[in-house]
């Protein structure tokens, strides 16, 4: 059954509920065999399988961050299949970063997210968009 627009936008909040919910078998039940995702901020050529690539990433944030949180600001439904989405990821940060947080204190990551589905609703492509620096300050701060 061919799905409209209004369709891919109710994927599209079931997904990021999920997300929330830590829930990522949840999340891969909304994508398609084969789907493939890329996190922009670890270069323009990350393209990988969701399902042995960005689902380990999704698996790991609840360790890294237990309080972990995804909160959908907007989804827009754009054109044809494509659903853009604006999310904040936040947390307690595991450690202190002198200048951007102390340890424990939530920090609030501005997301934007592309999917792409196909005609059964099925997310075939995820792109991730974000700003970095909070955890390159993090990733600096613990070397």
């Amino acid at each position: 059954m061919k799905k409209n627009a209004k369709d891919y936008v109710s994927i599209a909040q079931k997904f990021f509920t999920a997300y929330d919910a830590h829930d990522v078998d949840g999340m891969l039940a909304l994508c398609a065999d084969g789907a493939l995702g890329r996190y922009a901020p670890y270069g323009r050529e990350s393209v990988v399988p969701i399902r042995g690539g960005i689902d380990v990433i999704w698996r790991a944030f609840p360790n890294a961050v237990p309080n972990f949180r995804v909160k959908v600001i907007e989804l827009i439904p754009a054109e044809g299949n494509t659903v853009v989405i604006q999310a904040e990821m936040s947390g307690p940060i595991p450690a202190e970063v002198p200048g951007v947080a102390k340890k424990g204190q939530d920090v609030h990551i501005p997301h934007c997210y592309i999917l792409r589905f196909d005609a059964d609703g099925k997310i075939t492509r995820l792109d991730a968009y974000w700003d970095n620096t909070v955890l390159n300050s993090i990733q600096a701060s613990a070397v």
